[in-house]
């Protein structure tokens, strides 16, 4: 399903941050047409000194008004705000061969901020001539005499010689254990307790048939009607958004790709810079080792659980609470440059975390503009020429207008980006 260039000046703006708003009931783009829209635009980024937000202007207009000037100003920004060269570490002297366990970035120096050089195909031999003192990045020589660095978990342990093809490094076994007898026990207020399969899959909370309001009539067009949803079938959801260690499992079973922007990432922090496809990746290689049916969350199952039995706009209240969600403004534990640990928040009533700020998360369904004709049983909105699905709940980066219960938005379904994540469901049986 294609959007407008309204709804991709809106991704493009909340992708770099800020807002063109006024306020959570105004609606996500203003009245008027095309004119206004890109008029809206240059005025939420004239006054910015960062490059990226004239780029992305003329990524969406590249013909506007303002294209001369925001040509100017990002190239001048690019220049100023580019950081100089950091200090190259101590590098210790090596001489032995390599080879890529997966598609690797190549960076002039040992850095995932400096200038890319090159770059290497999953089982690629690489010489390397070195590593620094703190064995995160390893020194190669590329083709054409050109020098480059490789961090340190895309690239295997030295062979003695090269093998006609290289040979999957095995995946730790996988320990299945039992459905428990109480998966079926009905949920509670301020349940806690969790089950999981194995002790690389994630902790999952047993959801009881229930029914709800969905939407909300008074905020963001996306949001309505209102609508009465019944779930009809229990169904497990994640207690946490998946992380950092869980995506690495699947990297380490050459089932997933590696996400290098989250390199060096720690181990309880959500899995991001993932796509719609990598999530599917994700599910049907834990399906496969469990023999349980893994899938992502529908839209009505993620609401529902969202809301944990609340009517209000934040599972808490009608306002947002210091303390209580991961995004920019709300308090607590909050970074720019990365999100919280999946558990550093509060759980909501039914003992799930996250569900509010942190990522956004990738949901079945495909994306509609609103709710009119969406199903009223629980089951995932789809069709067959799905080209951006629904995130739901709002990210680390965004405020909170973005992280209420109802909250929804769409991204492309094979694009990586780094506020988007998941947490996973699973049918029960």
């Amino acid at each position: 399903m294609m959007i407008g260039t309204g709804c991709k000046v809106l991704l493009l703006s909340l992708a770099l941050g800020f807002s063109i708003i006024g306020s959570a009931t105004a609606g996500l783009l203003p009245q008027g047409g095309e004119a206004q829209y890109e008029l809206e635009f240059w005025e939420s980024i004239k006054n910015s000194t960062h490059a990226e937000d004239y780029k992305a202007y003329l990524h969406a207009y590249p013909d506007g008004r303002f294209a001369g000037l925001a040509k100017a100003r990002a190239a001048r920004y690019t220049e100023s705000s580019s950081p100089a060269a950091p200090p190259v570490p101590p590098v210790e002297e090596m001489d032995v061969q390599f080879e890529a366990v997966t598609n690797a970035n190549v960076r002039k120096e040992p850095s995932s901020r400096a200038k890319l050089v090159g770059g290497l195909n999953s089982g690629d031999r690489v010489h390397v001539t070195g590593r620094t003192q703190d064995s995160n990045w390893y020194r190669i020589d590329l083709a054409g005499g050109i020098t480059g660095f490789v961090y340190r978990d895309l690239i295997r342990e030295p062979v003695a010689a090269p093998s006609p093809a290289p040979v999957p490094k095995p995946a730790p076994p996988v320990v299945i254990k039992p459905e428990p007898a109480s998966a079926l026990t009905p949920i509670v207020t301020h349940q806690t307790s969790s089950v999981s399969d194995c002790d690389i899959c994630p902790e999952m909370v047993v959801l009881q048939p229930g029914s709800f309001i969905m939407g909300d009539d008074h905020g963001d067009r996306s949001e309505r009607p209102a609508h009465r949803v019944t779930i009809t079938k229990p169904f497990a959801i994640g207690k946490y958004e998946i992380t950092v260690a869980q995506w690495n499992a699947c990297v380490q079973a050459e089932a997933c790709k590696a996400v290098t922007s989250t390199a060096g990432s720690p181990d309880k922090s959500p899995a991001r810079d993932i796509s719609w496809t990598d999530a599917q990746k994700y599910v049907q290689w834990l399906s496969k080792q469990t023999g349980r049916n893994y899938r992502l969350p529908t839209e009505v199952e993620w609401e529902y659980a969202a809301r944990a039995g609340t009517g209000s706009r934040y599972w808490w209240g009608e306002k947002m609470e210091a303390g209580k969600a991961n995004c920019k403004g709300c308090g607590g534990d909050w970074n720019n440059d990365a999100p919280a640990n999946v558990d550093a928040f509060p759980a909501n009533p039914f003992g799930l975390y996250g569900m509010n700020g942190g990522v956004w998360e990738w949901v079945k369904d495909c994306w509609h503009k609103d709710y009119d004709g969406a199903p009223t049983d629980g089951s995932a909105w789809t069709s067959s020429d799905c080209r951006e699905n629904v995130i739901r709940g709002g990210a680390w980066r965004n405020d909170s207008t973005y992280a209420h219960s109802s909250s929804r938005f769409t991204y492309d379904t094979t694009v990586r980006y780094i506020l988007n994540g998941f947490r996973v469901a699973k049918t029960l049986p």
